[in-house]
């Protein structure tokens, strides 16, 4: 499934805002589904470990979700860690809050 907002910028030259939370976790979790479902559980559960990793660097307390969803036994907990993470980000702010400015997130020149 691609960003929606990779596909702006290149053809009106306009700069979308920052994605919402809330849209990045439904992405996520149709990824991870299509993941399990591709590789089967027990490698897609191990492979969705990475993934997961991609999706959430960078995005404030990441660093301690990850240290402990890559230590989880089972799909059902890898799949409440991750929307218990999304859930929080978004009690938190509307957009994806990071610890640092992704270079998709600096404002044109």
């Amino acid at each position: 499934m691609a960003f929606p907002r990779n596909r702006a910028l290149p053809k009106t030259g306009e700069r979308l805002p920052p994605a919402q939370v809330t849209e990045i976790h439904e992405i996520l979790k149709a990824h991870l589904i299509d993941l399990y479902a591709f590789y089967g559980p027990e490698t897609g559960f191990k492979i969705a470990r990475k993934h997961i990793s991609w999706y959430t660097k960078g995005l404030v307390g990441s660093a301690a979700f990850r240290k402990e969803m890559n230590v989880l036994p089972s799909i059902e907990q890898q799949m409440q860690a991750v929307n218990k993470f999304f859930i929080r980000q978004a009690e938190e702010n509307e957009y994806l809050n990071t610890t640092k400015r992704r270079r998709w997130q600096h404002e044109p020149a």
